[in-house]
């Protein structure tokens, strides 16, 4: 880096160069960070979508369960319907 002196000091080329520089640094920075924010913005819509789809899943997964809940207890209620039947079936 160069100081106030040294700048000072730097001919009319010098300086342009210096100014050209730094001018090129400031571009593909702003650049970068453009590409920076494209990505974050990418993120966070991907983020979004995932906790979406984590949502619907959760209610997928509740449905489920009550239907499997309402399977089980089918399955009880045959088992003790046929339970019923067998001892009729004995008594005869």
């Amino acid at each position: 880096m160069y100081t106030k002196d040294d700048l000072a000091k730097l001919s009319d080329d010098d300086k342009k160069k210096q100014r050209n520089s730094i001018e090129m640094q400031m571009v593909v920075l702003e650049s970068d960070n453009r590409k920076f924010l494209e990505e974050k913005n990418m993120l966070e819509m991907e983020e979004r979508r995932i906790r979406k789809d984590i949502e619907r899943l959760k209610i997928n997964l509740e449905e489920k369960r009550e239907e499997l809940e309402k399977v089980e207890q089918k399955i009880i209620e045959s088992n003790e319907e046929l339970k019923k039947l067998k001892s009729r079936l004995n008594v005869l």
